[in-house]
C-alpha cells in the first residue's frame, strides 16, 4: 500500500467536533460534526478534499442540505456540470435535478457497476448525491475502490495491462433513458466512444487506479476480440470482491461524496415499489492520466 497523502490544512485550523470514522479497510469513511449547511470556507474546502482523496467515499447523515447547499459542497471539487442526456433536454450546468428511482421512474432502477460518465473525454472528478426520500428497506449503494482493486491484482496481470487502453461508450445508459429512436441514434453518434487508459494515475494522490467498469467499458484496444473480452471481464469482476467495497444505507438527508476517479458504484434494485428520490450534483474534471 502507498502511504496516505498528508493533510494540507493550515496548522492553526481546529475542528473540535470533527469525527472521521473509517467504515472499511480500503474505502469509505463517515464524517460527523461538520455542518455542511454553512458555506464552505477555504479551510473547510481543503479539509473535504483531503478527506476525499484519503478515503475515496465520504458519508454524512442528517445534513439538512437543500439544493443550493448541495451545489456549494460540489463546487469544492469543481464546477457543477449537467448530465449528458439532461443537457440535451435543456438542463444547464448549474441546475440541480432530482433522480426519481424505481420500476416506473425516469431513471435507473438499480445499476451495473460504473464510474460516472467515463464515456466522456473528461469524466467527472467527484459526485455528490443526497437522499430526499429513502425506502425503509433496500435501495443501498455499494462503492468499490479502483485503487484497492489495482493493488490486489497479481503481478503478471499488472504487467499485462500496463499501457493498455479501453473504449468507453454510454450505450446501456442511453437505451434505458432515451425512448425516441432519432434522439437515441443522434446521442450514440455524438458519444460514439472515447479511449482511456486501463490503469490511470490519480491526479491528487498519485496512486494507480484500475479504470474499467461494467457499465461503460466495452472493449480493449489492440487485442484480439476474444482475448480482450476475457481480460476485460476478469478486470471488471475485481470490483465485485468485498475486500474493495463499502455499502451505504440511505436515510433521508444522507449525503455521499465520492471520488469518481478512484471508485465506482452500483445501485441495488431491491426496494420494490417504494419511493426513492436522490439529487445528484457532479463536479467536472480533466482527462484521465495514464499510469
Amino acid at each position: 500500500m502507498n502511504a496516505l497523502p498528508k493533510f494540507t490544512i493550515p496548522a492553526h485550523a481546529t475542528f473540535d467536533t470533527l469525527e472521521v470514522i473509517r467504515l472499511e479497510a480500503n474505502v469509505g469513511a463517515e464524517i460527523r460534526g461538520l455542518d455542511l449547511r454553512v458555506p464552505p470556507t477555504e479551510v473547510v474546502a481543503t479539509l473535504l478534499r483531503d478527506l476525499l482523496w484519503r478515503h475515496q467515499v465520504l458519508f454524512f447523515r442528517d445534513t439538512g442540505l437543500d439544493d443550493s447547499g448541495q451545489s456549494a459542497v460540489a463546487r469544492v471539487f469543481g464546477p457543477p456540470v449537467a448530465d449528458s442526456i439532461a443537457r440535451r433536454r435543456g438542463v444547464k450546468d448549474e441546475e440541480v435535478t432530482p433522480m426519481h428511482s424505481g420500476p416506473y421512474a425516469n431513471a435507473y432502477y438499480g445499476t451495473p457497476w460504473h464510474a460516472d460518465a467515463t464515456y466522456l473525454e473528461k469524466p467527472y472528478l467527484a459526485s455528490v448525491l443526497r437522499s430526499v426520500i429513502a425506502p425503509e428497506l433496500g435501495g443501498d449503494t455499494i462503492y468499490a475502490s479502483g485503487i484497492s482493486a489495482y493493488e490486489a491484482l497479481p503481478k503478471d496481470v499488472k504487467r499485462q495491462i500496463e499501457g493498455l487502453t479501453a473504449i468507453h461508450r454510454p450505450n446501456g445508459k442511453a437505451y434505458k433513458l432515451i425512448e425516441d429512436k432519432a434522439d437515441l441514434d443522434d446521442y450514440l453518434k455524438q458519444y460514439c466512444g472515447v479511449v482511456h487508459p486501463i490503469v490511470t494515475t490519480h491526479p491528487y494522490s498519485g496512486k494507480k487506479v484500475l479504470y474499467v467498469n461494467e457499465g461503460f467499458t466495452h472493449e480493449i484496444v489492440g487485442l484480439p476480440e476474444d482475448e480482450g473480452k476475457d481480460l476485460l471481464e476478469y478486470l471488471v469482476r475485481r470490483f465485485y470482491e468485498p475486500e474493495h467495497q463499502v455499502r451505504f444505507k440511505w436515510q433521508t438527508g444522507s449525503l455521499a461524496i465520492w471520488d469518481n476517479r478512484a471508485v465506482q458504484h452500483k445501485g441495488i434494485a431491491d426496494y420494490g415499489y417504494a419511493r426513492r428520490e436522490l439529487v445528484r450534483v457532479v463536479a467536472g474534471g480533466d482527462r484521465p492520466i495514464a499510469a
